[in-house]
């Protein structure tokens, strides 16, 4: 085994020197220097992009990998709503909306949710810190980390690192696939902002800040709001503009950092996120082609599913999806409300060379409640039963890092984190107004702790960088209690899990604008307590590797580049109906462990044709395949239609123009490889245009023009919904003032 470890490190190494063959990247990854300092290239500015030297973790941190980086100009440039909105139009990164804001916790099907290289354990960070809870995910039938829910709005973003495949130990081993690292801004002069936008189906949006510097204290104070009503969409049957009832959506955040600098080493960071969100939740869109059978099976008799019930029905009895796509549209009313409040304390007590050594406390916490009516579907104006969720997710912790500049050519870099993370819930209570009974539904009480630490060292070999790394995993016991709806008590006191994992990564800088990138990693991630009690066997840790190789140039006028990705899970986790217990003729939903390879290229070619002109051109593709290790039914599960769910391919181009006051850009995106078994058509191009024009010093005006064209897409498919059942918007627009005082 130590044999096999040393002969992959050694083949990472000469993968990195050797990997010519490979087409560049967007822009320079890990830029040659003869000391690990600044260096500079000549530059070559591609929208949407920056030079991966200019960010902290490139300097000091990460080594080579394929990054992408949005920065706050592109931000204001294109006005984007939401981080997902932001990083969608990246190769490689695939964000799947349903079309509205409000979601259903654990459920992956009913919410937004983002891959990276066809993987969906993504890890967020904002500032280096954590946005999860290891006791519990809000997309569990997914095993993702993120909750991209959650996040803060764009307007508070210095920029967004979007990291395919690892690129260093201090990620983490559980961040398979990527990571998507948020740099918040921090008050550097005095100045206010006052941002106002108006748009399609009732759209809103207003948002004030205040920035500023006074001595040794620095702050930004931000307030935002984002409303709109319901949306329309594309219906699929017809080509005719519908409105998506129920879907729309009411917005605040607030934000505030403080930062006081004691002395050139020493400062306190005092930071409070808060993000309350109403949306109207309309689960699904209506599937017009079948609403007239649908009243002649009512009106004949022949379907009375307040009698019988959609659920006992077969699901391939037409009436099944008739009724399922068309109950909820008459529940005017149903909506979830989330509510995220974290707190960030950071002490910086030395800057070594430029390296921030801090401790950071921190308190993480999401509310969620979903109220949903069902009618009665012979009398839509009378309820048949209302249905209750509130849930709560609490993380709070600490963090610390220390680096050290040994010399020119080497940087230490190491940390710890721990944290306490808990889970509560009732999902699921049931209130019927004919009757005025309640049921209670689930009630679930889940704590874990886990704590990792990790050191690596940043090593320069005249053009070659090796990092070598270290990371010692430990996640604690789940422990407390669930309750099903049938008063079933699972008490939990797990396992813990624990595993010290390797890292190596490599970047060989051919000239000044030329570098190969090669890097490999051991996986590791515990289970959830959700998947250890739902599991058909004793459930194993995720184990695996992950390999990332690339090569990213400039010549001239063009930044270009190509990067594959492969992670190979020994042990991963899948949901599969097995055998009952009880009964081995019957299947029952389960947990288990499974094995499964998931492979991903990435090509990225941008071109400056001048001072005003500049086009970018990306092409990606990411295909999983799996290899099941207990006897499982030949029903269809997740697993088995992963490739199917979701497009395979992406081409996104954009144009751009700037040129004195104004700016504008085109930006194109080619979603194909979809089944048609799930999705309206196999291939979905869509068109989004911004323009900027600078009135004076102060005042700027702009107009976004989204799905230009009024394309019928979805990007997200649920296999028991029917094709089509989570459209995206139509074609719609926003305009706007940004006035800086």
């Amino acid at each position: 085994m130590l044999f096999n470890k040393k002969k992959i490190l050694t083949l990472s190494i000469l993968c990195a020197i050797s990997s010519t063959s490979f087409m560049p990247s967007t822009y320079a990854q890990e830029q040659p220097k003869e000391k690990l300092d600044n260096y500079e290239l000549e530059e070559v500015v591609v929208e949407g992009k920056n030079k991966s030297d200019e960010t902290y973790d490139d300097k000091y941190i990460r080594t080579g990998g394929d990054v992408d980086v949005i920065t706050a100009e592109d931000i204001e440039k294109h006005h984007y709503i939401s981080v997902a909105d932001a990083i969608k139009r990246l190769p490689g990164v695939e964000v799947q909306d349903v079309g509205y804001k409000a979601f259903e916790y654990g459920y992956s099907n009913y919410q937004a949710s983002v891959t990276i290289n066809g993987d969906s354990r993504v890890l967020i960070l904002v500032d280096g810190k954590r946005i999860s809870n290891e006791a519990n995910s809000s997309v569990s039938a997914e095993h993702n980390k993120s909750q991209i829910f959650a996040l803060i709005p764009p307007e508070n973003i210095e920029r967004i690192e979007v990291i395919k495949g690892s690129a260093a130990m201090a990620y983490g081993s559980d961040a398979t696939c990527g990571v998507i690292n948020i740099i918040t801004k921090k008050g550097e002069y005095n100045s206010s902002t006052l941002d106002i936008g108006f748009g399609s189906w009732g759209k809103q949006k207003y948002s004030i800040s205040n920035a500023g510097k006074n001595d040794k204290l620095s702050w930004i104070v931000s307030y935002s709001k984002d409303k709109r009503d319901d949306m329309k969409y594309v219906d699929r049957e017809y080509k005719e503009n519908r409105t998506y009832y129920n879907s729309g959506y009411d917005e605040d955040n607030t934000f505030i950092k403080l930062d006081y600098d004691f002395d050139e080493n020493q400062s306190l960071e005092l930071m409070h996120t808060y993000k309350n969100t109403f949306g109207y939740y309309p689960i699904m869109a209506p599937d017009y082609s079948s609403k007239a059978a649908l009243d002649e099976a009512i009106a004949s008799g022949k379907f009375n599913p307040n009698n019988n019930g959609y659920d006992k029905l077969p699901q391939d009895d037409p009436a099944w999806n008739r009724y399922h796509r068309w109950w909820y549209i008459f529940n005017a009313g149903s909506f979830t409300k989330n509510r995220s409040s974290n707190y960030d304390v950071k002490y910086t007590f030395n800057h070594d060379d430029g390296i921030d050594n801090y401790i950071r406390i921190f308190n993480n916490e999401n509310r969620y409640y979903m109220d949903r009516n069902r009618p009665k579907f012979t009398d839509y104006t009378k309820l048949d039963y209302k249905q209750y969720s509130w849930t709560k997710d609490q993380a709070k912790g600490i963090n610390l890092r220390w680096g050290k500049k040994l010399n020119e050519d080497n940087v230490l870099y190491t940390g710890f984190d721990f944290t306490n993370s808990t889970f509560t819930e009732h999902s699921y209570a049931s209130y019927y107004p004919t009757t005025g009974v309640f049921k209670h539904g689930k009630l679930s009480n889940i704590e874990r702790d886990t704590w990792n630490v990790f050191i690596q060292d940043k090593m320069q070999f005249n053009k070659l960088t090796i990092t070598p790394g270290l990371r010692y995993n430990y996640y604690g016991k789940n422990t407390g209690y669930s309750i099903s709806n049938k008063d079933k008590r699972t008490d939990y006191d797990t396992d813990s899990y624990s595993r010290l994992t390797m890292g190596l990564f490599t970047n060989y800088a051919i000239d000044d604008n030329q570098n190969i990138y090669a890097s490999w990693s051991q996986v590791y991630n515990a289970p959830y307590a959700p998947d250890i009690a739902s599991a058909a066997n004793k459930l194993e840790a995720e184990k695996g590797n992950a390999y990332t190789f690339g090569y990213s140039g400039q010549i001239g006028k063009s930044s270009f580049g190509a990067n594959y990705t492969l992670t190979k899970f020994d042990n991963t986790f899948g949901a599969f109906s097995v055998p009952s217990e009880t009964d081995p003729e019957l299947f029952e939903k389960k947990t288990t462990n499974i094995a499964s390879d998931i492979q991903a290229i990435g090509i990225n070619y941008g071109y400056k044709f001048d001072d005003n002109w500049s086009a970018n051109l990306a092409y990606s593709h990411a295909k999983s395949s799996i290899d099941k290790k207990m006897n499982t039914s030949k029903d269809a599960s997740y697993e088995d239609l992963r490739n199917n769910l979701h497009y395979n391919n992406k081409y996104s181009a954009s144009i751009n123009y700037e040129k004195d006051k104004f700016n504008t850009g085109l930006d194109a995106i080619l979603y194909t490889g979809m089944d048609t078994n799930y999705f309206s058509d196999n291939s979905f191009l869509v068109l989004d245009w911004h323009a900027n024009y600078k009135i004076n010093d102060n005042l700027t005006a702009y107009l976004l023009v989204n799905n230009l064209t009024n394309e019928c897409y979805e990007t997200k498919a649920v296999a028991k919904e029917g094709i089509g059942a989570l459209p995206m918007e139509g074609r719609n627009f926003m305009i706007g003032l940004n006035y800086t005082f």
